[in-house]
């Protein structure tokens, strides 16, 4: 059969079975409307939750947890900082899953912070600041110019014993061990959006300060503030006498510690040895790895505890697995309400086709096959699947809009709280009409089959 005559038998039942049709074809509408409501729901939730708050081609790993003496320990000096060596990081740098691997090294003695007059107009600050220290490679796209992610000592000016000596915003960067230092710009820091989101949402609004960002950052010409190196509330460093150095906030950055600031790797090496010690500055507190693809995760989980490593935070893995299980109980729902609708299709064709049976035994007697008898039926479903699918699909975006627009004006705001809980990917567009037309042709199979095999002379015997 031609495709202009299918084409044209297609749209003529159409017309004629309009309204059969298209009760048939409700379970197909409220099924996709369904299916695309639920999967562009779960898909927006997945790209925040494992984007932006819980990254899962990125697994931090470190030592595991009886070898860590915690923040108590380390102030009061009764236990070495665990580490990893060196060598153990060249050994993970060769696994083949990894793309890339960054060493961490964590602040092995206590600070304080305070600062941000020139933001917040007035200074506010810490008793406890905890911080690590990163490879500048590891976060350069998220410093903007001018700033830069390095040691500040590296391109420090001229020699000095105090901050007298440096003209502002320098300062004297003066180890306590040595009686001389140099004038050097305020220490980069980074901040994570967590703890960005957390202030913007919790403690601004209790303090009656004003939110933070990357522009205000930049507007602000940096947020600086003065970190108080080897005593905090807790108590004093083992090593060291405690002094002041100079910090300005460059950037903000998914790669930074959580809670505290991340500053350059070798600040926090110099530091370290300053007052924890050879081997708080040698070793490393943990190793950031970047995975080809999060399906390698779990290999490289499996590899690290052979070494002793373990992940610092497993909520990326758990809220995959959570969300998967979510996502694949809603398509669920929507695929048995499609399997309905699609037992409702055969029964209609079914009928439509009994009532044809003449009409079909002399489309037979005039020269038609049994396999123009199929194609036509299974067109004619195939079209109004794809119809059906198509008004499921606005009437699921519609859904998704109204729901957005709800949640932007009942739910207060939180932490990552996203401008829409909803993902449209091409793919799921086209799948929902795709998926429409599919299950309309397993309906309509059965009875398609059952009219190619209609005998043309009982059918025309009958009919007449």
């Amino acid at each position: 059969m031609k495709a202009a005559s299918l084409a044209l038998l297609v749209a003529r039942d159409l017309r004629r079975a309009r309204g059969a049709l298209a009760a048939a074809g409700f379970g197909i509408i409220a099924g996709t409307a369904a299916l695309f409501f639920f999967l562009s729901l779960g898909l927006g939730v997945r790209s925040v939750l494992l984007g932006s708050v819980f990254p899962l081609d990125k697994i931090e790993l470190e030592p595991a947890a009886k070898a860590d003496p915690g923040l108590l320990a380390l102030v009061l000096g009764s236990s070495p900082m665990p580490g990893i060596p060196g060598d153990v990081v060249d050994q993970v740098r060769a696994w083949p899953e990894l793309v890339r691997v960054y060493p961490k090294l964590k602040f092995a003695f206590p600070s304080t912070a305070r600062g941000g007059a020139e933001v917040f107009g007035q200074d506010i600050g810490t008793s406890e600041m905890l911080g690590d220290g990163v490879d500048p490679a590891l976060v350069e796209a998220d410093v903007k110019p001018p700033w830069r992610f390095e040691d500040t000592w590296e391109s420090g000016g001229p020699s000095c014993r105090s901050d007298d000596a440096c003209a502002s915003p320098k300062y004297c960067e003066r180890a306590s061990t040595e009686t001389e230092g140099k004038c050097v710009d305020p220490v980069p820091v980074l901040v994570s959006r967590y703890l960005v989101e957390i202030f913007n949402k919790g403690v601004a609004p209790a303090h009656g300060l004003p939110p933070v960002g990357e522009s205000l950052i930049s507007r602000a010409n940096g947020v600086t503030f003065n970190l108080r190196l080897g005593e905090s509330l807790l108590g004093r460093a083992k090593l060291g006498a405690p002094r002041t150095v100079r910090a300005r906030v460059v950037g903000v950055s998914s790669r930074a510690i959580d809670l505290g600031m991340t500053l350059p790797l070798p600040t926090i090496r110099r530091w370290n040895k300053e007052y924890a010690g050879e081997q708080a500055a040698n070793s490393f507190s943990s190793l950031l790895v970047e995975v080809k693809s999060p399906g390698d995760a779990g290999q490289v989980i499996a590899r690290a505890s052979k070494t002793g490593l373990v992940p610092h935070d497993t909520r990326a893995r758990d809220v995959s697995v959570l969300i998967d299980g979510i996502l694949a109980l809603l398509t669920l729902v929507a695929t048995v309400i499609l399997l309905v609708s699609a037992s409702n299709i055969a029964y209609t064709f079914r009928a439509l086709l009994h009532e044809r049976r003449a009409t079909i035994g002399l489309y037979r007697a005039v020269g038609a096959t049994r396999l123009d008898i199929e194609a036509w039926v299974l067109s004619l479903a195939a079209v109004v699947g794809a119809v059906c699918g198509s008004i499921g699909l606005a009437i699921g975006w519609m859904a998704a809009f109204v729901a957005d627009h709800v949640a932007s004006a009942r739910l207060p705001d939180f932490p990552f709280k996203p401008e829409s809980f909803f993902a449209y990917p091409w793919w799921l567009v086209c799948g929902a009409v795709v998926f429409g037309a599919l299950f309309a042709i397993v309906g309509a199979i059965g009875p398609a089959r059952a009219a190619a095999k209609v005998d043309p002379r009982e059918a025309l015997l009958q009919g007449g």
